[in-house]
């Protein structure tokens, strides 16, 4: 009688595919693109869905965690772990925080490859260097 249902998935069994299902098909085309490019650019980094961000993080062996993608109800954002100290001469990012900064694409159309290609290879030469906080 007290038996515990779990009506979850396991964290282990999620799969990429299951963080993008029941996205519309403009979403889930957005968020494609962008595992494919990141798995172009940065072919060595292991991709894991998180439920509880409802994101697909990518890790890379030397590196660390570098990026995810987290589908929203009308677009994607490409976050980057470590984007406050990569370059972004093509003025794609978005966040004021001290760490973490996004891409954000409505459209797949809308996808700039090349720039967000050097952001990837930019997120994983920075890798897990210390983002150092100004003194006050």
């Amino acid at each position: 009688m007290n038996e515990r249902r779990n009506t979850r998935k396991d964290k282990e069994t999620i799969k990429p595919e299951d963080i993008l299902a029941g996205h519309t098909p403009e979403v889930q085309a957005v968020a494609e693109s962008l595992r494919k490019l990141v798995k172009e650019a940065v072919p060595e980094a292991i991709e894991k869905a998180y439920p509880g961000w409802h994101g697909i993080g990518y890790r890379h062996p030397q590196s660390g965690y570098f990026c995810a993608i987290f589908p929203q109800k009308d677009s994607v954002k490409l976050g980057f772990e470590r984007g406050v100290l990569l370059p972004d001469p093509d003025g794609l990012f978005e966040g004021a925080g001290s760490q973490v900064r996004y891409v954000h694409v409505k459209d797949r159309r809308d996808l700039r490859v090349e720039a967000i290609r050097k952001l990837l290879r930019a997120a994983i030469f920075y890798g897990n260097r210390k983002i150092r906080k100004p003194r006050e």
